[in-house]
């Protein structure tokens, strides 16, 4: 078990779901850990409820000022409340963990923040939208989505069971994760289907001994996941034997990539 790196940041729109917001704060907290909450309400109402970060503190963090959050149109305000958010986040340096809890528009507005943490720092999104597909509210990332089961309005007698499933969630992750390997090897990552697997499986065991070998399932997301991880200067050569997430890009297949694919692959020893 190890101390806390730092704080559980929690993030929500306040102006509706205060209530919420308040009762998995007290929950973290009575588990010894400390605790930052958001309000990333795009109202510009205040809230009943007090966060430790306003939303107007939040939403002065994109290009254009708070102005740009607080508009008439409530796409445009999520949107903008989004990257705001992100920019937030990014400055800030000392998250142990990020929990969300969200609908529709929170969702949107917490989970491209989430993706631009660091893989394996704990991040947990409550949401009424996890039921349905997730891809672009994960992406790459490794991000838990917890479905609500119930709206996100207001305590009941199933909220309370998965906001306390959740803010022990978390708790879990920060006290018991995963100290970084000790082994001083290189990481190499490698991409691999279903056709590419005994090629993929051959490689891995003839340099296992000197390389931490990732395996990236090529379905799209795999190979902007170990992209993710080129960026972040987590790997220190690629084996991308498994293109065919080019070909889905290329002809409107099912597991395409982005339009980047291949791009961090120069700054690094790769064979293509």
């Amino acid at each position: 078990m190890s101390s806390t790196p730092g704080f559980v940041y929690i993030a929500t729109t306040a102006d509706t779901k205060g209530q919420e917001l308040e009762y998995v704060r007290h929950l973290i907290a009575n588990l010894d850990l400390p605790v930052i909450t958001l309000d990333l309400s795009t109202s510009g109402k205040p809230s009943l409820y007090h966060a430790d970060v306003s939303a107007h503190e939040i939403a002065s963090y994109h290009p254009e000022g708070e102005q740009a959050v607080f508009c008439a149109n409530r796409g445009q305000a999520i949107a903008a409340m989004a990257i705001a958010f992100e920019r937030f986040m990014l400055s800030r340096r000392d998250v142990a963990a990020l929990l969300g809890l969200g609908g529709s528009g929170g969702t949107a507005i917490i989970t491209p923040a989430m993706q631009q943490l660091p893989i394996g720092l704990p991040k947990l999104m409550v949401s009424s939208m996890a039921a349905g597909d997730v891809a672009g509210y994960v992406g790459s990332s490794d991000i838990a989505m917890l479905y609500s089961v119930t709206d996100i309005a207001g305590l009941n007698r199933i909220s309370r069971k998965v906001l306390s499933n959740a803010a022990n969630q978390i708790a879990g992750a920060i006290r018991f994760h995963i100290d970084d390997d000790a082994d001083s090897k290189p990481a190499t990552g490698l991409t691999m289907f279903g056709v590419t697997t005994p090629c993929i499986k051959a490689v891995t065991n003839a340099i296992e001994h000197d390389w931490d070998c990732l395996v990236f399932h090529a379905t799209g997301s795999g190979g902007q996941a170990m992209e993710k991880l080129i960026d972040s200067r987590l790997l220190n050569a690629v084996l991308d034997l498994t293109t065919t997430e080019v070909c889905d890009y290329l002809f409107d297949g099912v597991l395409a990539c982005n339009e980047d694919r291949f791009g961090p692959l120069p700054a690094l020893r790769s064979l293509v």
